[in-house]
C-alpha cells in the first residue's frame, strides 16, 4: 500500500510530459541522510558546522575524562563534582546534535521552498507545472 504522498507523486508524474517528468525526478528527488549531513558543510555556514563538530568532540573528551574521574573518586563530594561535569558534557553534546538536526531540517525546508518557487515560476510562464 502506497503512502498518500507517493500516490500524489505518481499522479503528478502521469500528468507531466516526458521532459517535465525527467525534470521533476531530478529536482524533486529526496536526498539521503548522508547527503543532508554533508550538505551542511557546503553552505555559507560551513565554518559554524565544523566549529560545532569540534566543540562536540571536545565535550565528548571532557565527558569521558569526567566519567573516568567519577568512577575513580573516593568520596561523595568529589563524585558529585565529576558527575555534574559529566552531566554538563552530555547535555552539551545533545545540544550540538539537536543543532545539527535543526540545520538539516532548515536545509530541507529551504529546498522545498525553492521547489515551490520553481513551480510558481513555471505556472507564471504558462507551463503546466513541474
Amino acid at each position: 500500500m502506497k503512502r498518500k504522498d507517493e500516490q500524489i507523486d505518481d499522479m503528478i508524474r502521469e500528468a507531466l510530459s516526458k521532459e517535465e517528468a525527467d525534470l521533476y525526478d531530478r529536482v524533486f528527488d529526496e536526498p539521503s541522510v548522508f547527503e543532508l549531513v554533508t550538505g551542511m558543510f557546503r553552505g555559507k555556514m560551513r565554518y559554524l558546522a565544523v566549529l560545532a563538530i569540534v566543540i562536540g568532540i571536545v565535550f565528548m573528551a571532557l565527558g569521558i575524562f569526567s566519567l573516568l574521574r567519577f568512577l575513580a573518586a573516593d568520596n561523595v563530594p568529589e563524585m558529585l563534582r565529576w558527575g555534574a561535569l559529566l552531566f554538563f558534557s552530555l547535555i552539551s553534546i545533545m545540544g550540538m546534535k539537536i543543532w545539527h538536526w535543526m540545520e538539516m531540517q532548515r536545509h530541507a525546508l529551504t529546498r522545498e521552498i525553492k521547489r515551490l518557487e520553481l513551480q510558481v515560476a513555471n505556472l507564471a510562464a504558462g507551463g503546466r507545472g513541474a
